[in-house]
């Protein structure tokens, strides 16, 4: 049967409710600009009526209503968004290493400069030019192992640069796989502890806000595939391999690749199983069709270190190559001034040891500029011979000259940068885009926060101002009733 005391506990129960939907409020209002949060609210069901049919139920006018309860805490999040962001926050990290490593590059090479391999090409043709005017002025020929060894030197130095540049990205890649790995545990440890929670009935609204960014910062790094069981706990792989299991994770590791020892290839802690990083990952360096399925942070420096680079330091072995082998099989056969013949000009086996040969640097006389010792000291038609070699097309299967193939490599690492620049800044836009619309549904707005608050206050004032009405009415009953008279 209802009765009096039943008003009070209605009023203590809409009190306990306001009370917890206030301190959500707070929560909110506290946490408007932490990043990842996910606004909350009390989820506000009536109480269970009284009463089931019985013979004790008050029949008159059926069951009476107990009041409000709170159902649940109710998170605001999207997660196809947080998907959708995901996939894009990796596309974009990945552009955005290559972007950052094309431009280091285009530093590399330094055009266009005057110190650059272009200027000093160009000078070290011109001195064979004047060389084949003059070729018994010791000046002229001081002058061409000047430019010669300038040229070298730019050539081997900026070899260097790339070579360095690739060591760095190496090491990147440690450092990328050291970072997944802390992300992994966490997210494991994390799984652990809402797995705990949601399976007593509660909602682990804060630790799955927390999950989440940690997800997302891992999308930024590795491309993976995220799946929810029943318990709430995320199931995290790689490649089809698990990365993330309940409470597990799975490490991965760097190790020197046995088919090139001076990098590091990325396989799983466990197997020593080379990892699927988004792609395939081969020994010796990707394969040709990662570059379009590899993204993230760790994606985009595999494709820095094992393609954009070594194109770029193969592009200059050819060159060097190419200038090493026809300048000295015109000067080997000419003749220097003291009647020397057969050495070579430049020596080294490619960019990185490209050099001038010691034994010419260190006399001008042993500059074959003559193509026959007969006609020595004023024959210059070995130089002139040289000289051409600045508008043979020796390049591309003879499609290109020297100079035309390495303008044409600039030309092309130009592009490629600013593609990068591009999709950085396309991908940017896509990923701000998705996060102002998770924002739109997960944001803590303060107007929204106050307004509610006053709500739960009103309430919660009125049912105060009930549980007085009702504890005036039980005094009544139990102090005053049967009084009168007395």
């Amino acid at each position: 049967m209802y009765t009096t005391f039943g008003s009070l506990n209605t009023a203590l129960q809409t009190l306990h409710s306001m009370q917890q939907s206030i301190q959500t409020s707070s929560h909110n209002v506290a946490n408007a600009n932490t990043p990842g949060y996910s606004r909350q609210s009390t989820v506000l069901v009536a109480g269970h009526p009284y009463s089931v049919p019985a013979m004790n139920r008050y029949a008159p006018f059926g069951q009476v209503g107990t009041g409000v309860v709170v159902d649940r805490m109710k998170r605001f999040r999207d997660s196809y968004l947080d998907t959708q962001i995901r996939q894009e926050t990796l596309a974009r990290d990945g552009w955005e290493v290559r972007r950052d490593v094309l431009q280091q590059a285009e530093v590399v090479w330094n055009e266009p400069s005057e110190t650059a391999i272009n200027s000093q090409m160009s000078q070290f043709w011109t001195s064979w030019q004047n060389m084949a005017t003059t070729p018994a002025e010791t000046g002229t020929r001081t002058n061409l192992l000047a430019d010669a060894d300038a040229l070298a030197t730019t050539i081997t130095d900026t070899y260097r640069q790339l070579k360095d540049l690739r060591t760095e990205l190496d090491a990147q890649v440690g450092r990328h796989v050291g970072s997944i790995n802390t992300l992994a545990s966490q997210i494991a440890s994390i799984n652990e502890r809402i797995r705990d929670v949601e399976g007593v009935g509660q909602q682990a609204n804060d630790l799955r806000d927390q999950r989440d960014q940690l997800l997302t910062e891992l999308s930024g790094y590795i491309n993976v595939d995220i799946h929810e069981g029943e318990s709430g706990t995320v199931m995290v792989s790689l490649g089809g391999k698990l990365l993330v299991m309940d409470h597990v994770a799975t490490q991965l590791r760097v190790e020197a690749d046995p088919a090139n020892g001076t990098l590091n290839r990325v396989v799983w802690a466990d197997t020593g199983q080379i990892a699927q990083v988004g792609g395939v990952q081969l020994a010796g360096g990707l394969s040709a069709v990662a570059p379009d399925r590899l993204g993230g942070k760790l994606g985009g420096t595999l494709i820095a270190r094992d393609m954009i680079v070594p194109g770029q330091m193969n592009r200059l072995d050819q060159i060097a190559n190419t200038l090493r082998t026809q300048v000295n099989t015109l000067h080997s056969a000419g003749f220097g001034l003291d009647g020397s013949t057969g050495l070579n000009f430049f020596t080294g086996t490619g960019a990185q040891d490209f050099a001038v040969n010691s034994v010419v640097l260190a006399d001008t006389n042993k500059v074959a500029a003559a193509a026959d010792a007969a006609s020595l000291p004023g024959d210059g038609s070995n130089a002139l011979a040289i000289a051409r070699l600045a508008t043979t097309k020796l390049m591309n299967g003879g499609t290109a000259t020297i100079d035309q193939y390495y303008r044409s490599g600039i030309a092309e690492l130009g592009q490629q940068a600013r593609q990068a620049v591009l999709m950085t800044e396309n991908q940017d836009l896509l990923v701000q885009h998705l996060e102002e619309r998770q924002e739109q549904i997960a944001g803590v707005s303060l107007d929204e926060e106050t307004t509610r608050m006053l709500q739960y206050q009103h309430t919660y004032q009125a049912a105060a101002r009930v549980m007085t009405t009702v504890d005036g009415m039980i005094d009544t009953i139990i102090n005053k009733m049967g009084l009168v008279g007395r």
